[in-house]
């Protein structure tokens, strides 16, 4: 059985790039006798993503190899919080809270910080959907609360709680009414919400599809190919 390894605190990304987007399984095309071609096919697929990563050192790395050596080159996966920088302003969204919010996190009632001195981080608003969607499902509606009516076609958002995907819109169906890809990898009722900040899972695509390379300053060029591990699979597989 598979083990979940979570990234280490702190670690992000210089770049990313899609390396797989919608699919179709089944597609197939038909003419007419005056030349009308229909063509029928369903979305399906799951991400493939190429991250690099900032020159790491110290502790820092220490933490980065191993979590690349106990994802054993795709045995186990990890939680990866995709943050986009190209979505929504926090205002936009639907925050209320000032700029020194973000950049000084909040601290307990007490004034005090957690343990390791750092504070809560501020989380971007979440929105409740107004509509229950099946499993395997491309549309899903939102509330009109925050960014449930403001979203558009490229934004990426995620679902929760206990939800691991990433989807991206692809076309605004009505106010607040969305098609998505991919399809949902799990069952959503209304007591769901979207999210900004999705959790994916993903494992290593092969053993040799992560670098942790060192220089004499720097480990620097580090880079790693992964391919999402849909919710259901990480139920099933990654449970240790």
């Amino acid at each position: 059985m598979g083990r979940m390894i979570s990234p280490p605190v702190g670690l992000g990304l210089v770049a990313y790039e899609p390396l797989s987007g919608p699919q179709a399984a089944g597609a197939s095309g038909s003419e007419s006798v005056n030349g009308f071609v229909q063509t029928v096919a369903s979305a399906y697929g799951a991400w493939r993503f190429a991250f690099t990563f900032p020159p790491l050192k110290g502790a820092m790395f220490r933490r980065y190899r191993g979590w690349i050596s106990a994802l054993h080159g795709g045995a186990n996966a990890t939680r990866w919080t995709f943050l986009d920088p190209d979505r929504l302003s926090r205002e936009d969204a639907g925050a209320s809270d000032g700029l020194y919010r973000l950049a000084d996190g909040v601290k307990w009632s007490s004034g005090q910080r957690w343990a390791h001195n750092e504070p809560w981080r501020v989380s971007w608003p979440v929105v409740a959907l107004s509509a229950s969607a099946d499993l395997g499902a491309t549309t899903i509606t939102l509330a009109s609360t925050g960014f449930g009516h403001l979203l558009a076609g490229g934004d990426y958002l995620g679902f929760g709680p206990g939800y691991f995907g990433l989807h991206i819109v692809t076309e605004v169906l009505a106010a607040g009414s969305y098609r998505i890809w991919p399809p949902l990898r799990q069952a959503l009722t209304t007591a769901h919400w979207a999210t900004l900040e999705p959790t994916l899972a993903l494992r290593l695509e092969s053993p040799s599809a992560a670098s942790a390379g060192r220089g004499n300053s720097f480990a620097e060029n580090l880079s790693a190919t992964f391919i999402e591990v849909p919710d259901d699979i990480v139920r099933e597989s990654f449970t240790d």
